[in-house]
């Protein structure tokens, strides 16, 4: 191995392949095979990819319960040794002291380099070369000892094929998106090399490398046809040509949604280095949107280009009013710019458009999970429907016995419903309406146990009387963000462990637990949590703990603690 320098330091390249650089020869292999199927890059860029590899630390590589089966086949390879060296063997029941005593003696030296290399990772996470170092120093033990050489070789090929499983599972998911993007820009290895130099250990820079490379993955490439209008400074607007666009709601940190027309944005840059600065939402003649950062008012800077787009692109009317957002003073001082550039145009707003703002703004802050979901109805659309509907469902599930299943259960499910309704109303603020109660059986929705299912659900709907009406849509509109509001807070309380303020009267865990009352009332729950606890501590008790036993079980360490092991090792080593 050596470098060659070049005119800055960062951009020494590495003039062997990735087999010369210390790698096991089936990682190496196995690296090869993943550029062959997302390359392919050049040999410099994959041998630079090997070096992260062989830096980085992860348990996968060699995790604790393979260094549990290597301790379990050394033990009968020590067995098989002593055999071959005709060490007699007495009783049925126990081993005779001669046995004992060579089995000790044996045991503990061949497992003291497993026991070492155990407490070192018990540390820090193994990095490549820590397992290769561990592996070459328990082979040359286990020569000296003459321990079985079958038994060596199984264990060289059953390390490499672990360290290989290990590299796929806790690196490829970095490995891939850096070769993807350096088949496609090799030049992108400059920056990916450089980035972050200097202030990133060696065994994160795997990571931070891949992350960066999909990164740069995710930002699609400027698409020339869709260019609108390029101006001399780099500045261009881009006809996204959906009413969604994943990158700009990324990049501008809002919903990147138009309910009523396609997006158009204002970007700088080239290639896949492209920053979006203004979204604009507009169907041919009404302009629904202008939207800055996190729906602020874009700068005034910006401010001439927006001009050029409402000149150029045939807008006769703008909707937007800047209602409800972060930056009111922006937006006002922005639409009063636009108003004096353009006092042709029709400046309005309506129900649908202010009520669809409020349910674009809200709607990403209102949590989901598998047990809880978000429907809305948007006013407007084709069909001009006005109404806005938003519902919040949520489905609470307790663990019921077995027989439940085979019986009839429309009256306990009626009940449940009931009881469930009026705890809610006592625990939950704002109230739901429990919507039903379903039985379960055993692994419909749960592996260990039948379930019984309570669907919560916080629903409405809103539409003014007269949607052309300011004095009625104005309160409509209000009554719509409580709403939404109030569901951000209750969604939060559901779908993470932060629980409600006593002030919001909202307790879910009050209501699970009573509802669970009741159902322990009518002799219907199972209390699965007991019995999986029960299970545990019976299984913790009966646990053979890793390279550890009593002094009394003679079959497992014959009479030899960890720490005679170690002396003994120690004095082995001086």
């Amino acid at each position: 191995m050596y470098l060659r320098q070049s005119n800055k330091w960062n951009e020494w390249l590495l003039q062997e392949g990735v087999e010369d650089i210390g790698l096991p020869p089936a990682i190496s292999f196995f690296l090869r095979q993943q550029n062959d199927a997302f390359g392919p890059v050049e040999n410099k860029h994959l041998t630079w990819i090997g070096n992260l590899v062989k830096n980085a630390r992860s348990d996968l590589l060699l995790p604790r319960e393979n260094l549990m089966e290597i301790r379990r086949q050394l033990k009968q390879a020590v067995r098989y040794t002593l055999d071959a060296r005709g060490v007699p063997v007495t009783g049925s029941k126990s081993y005779d002291e001669s046995w004992n005593e060579a089995m000790g003696e044996l045991w503990a030296e061949a497992l003291a380099p497993l026991m070492e290399y155990r407490d070192q990772v018990a540390q820090t996470s193994p990095n490549i070369t820590d397992i290769k170092k561990f592996k070459k120093r328990f082979m040359k033990n286990l020569r000296r000892l003459e321990i079985s050489p079958q038994f060596i070789k199984g264990f060289d090929a059953y390390v490499d094929n672990r360290m290989e499983r290990g590299v796929a599972g806790a690196f490829m998911m970095f490995v891939k998106p850096i070769m993807l993007l350096l088949s496609e820009d090799p030049v992108a290895y400059r920056d990916l090399s450089t980035r972050d130099e200097g202030f990133v250990e060696d065994h994160h820079l795997l990571r931070v490398v891949g992350t960066n490379a999909q990164e740069i993955l995710d930002n699609p490439p400027k698409a020339e046809d869709q260019v609108i209008h390029e101006f001399d400074n780099g500045y261009f607007w881009y006809d996204i040509q959906s009413q969604s666009c994943d990158y700009e709601a990324k990049k501008m940190g809002h919903c990147g949604r138009g309910e009523d027309a396609q997006l158009y944005s204002l970007r700088v840059g080239e290639k896949r280095n492209v920053k979006p600065m203004v979204t604009v939402e507009f169907d041919g003649s009404t302009v629904y949107q202008i939207k800055g950062k996190a729906n602020a008012a874009p700068k005034e800077d910006l401010w001439p280009y927006i001009d050029w787009f409402l000149e150029n692109m045939g807008a006769d009317k703008i909707v937007e009013v800047g209602k409800h957002s972060s930056d009111g003073i922006g937006f006002a001082e922005m639409l009063e710019y636009l108003k004096q550039k353009h006092p042709d145009l029709k400046w309005s707003s309506s129900w649908s458009t202010e009520a669809n703002e409020l349910l674009n703004q809200w709607e990403p802050s209102i949590q989901q999970d598998s047990q809880t979901s978000l429907e809305i109805d948007y006013p407007g659309g084709p069909e001009e429907v006005q109404e806005a509907t938003i519902i919040l469902r949520h489905q609470a599930f307790w663990p019921v016995k077995d027989i439940i299943v085979d019986e009839e259960t429309h009256r306990l499910r009626w009940e449940i419903v009931q009881d469930a309704e009026k705890i809610a109303a006592d625990t939950l603020y704002p109230n739901p309406t429990v919507h039903s109660a379903d039985v379960f059986a055993r692994g419909v929705q749960d592996s260990q146990a039948a379930m019984i299912r309570i669907e919560l659900v916080w629903a409405r709907t809103f539409e003014p009387d007269d949607i052309d009406d300011e004095e009625t849509v104005q309160p409509e509109l209000e009554d719509l963000e409580t709403f939404l509001q109030d569901l951000t807070n209750i969604s939060d309380w559901l779908t993470s462990p932060i629980a409600a303020h006593e002030d919001d009267q909202f307790d879910y865990n009050s209501f699970h637990e009573e509802v669970q009352e009741k159902l322990e009332a009518l002799g219907v729950y199972r209390d699965l949590a007991g019995e999986i606890d029960a299970e545990e501590k019976r299984d913790s008790a009966q646990m053979d703990l890793p390279l550890r036993q009593s002094a009394g079980e003679m079959d497992y360490d014959y009479g030899l603690s960890e720490s005679r092991i170690i002396q003994r090792w120690s004095k082995i080593i001086k």
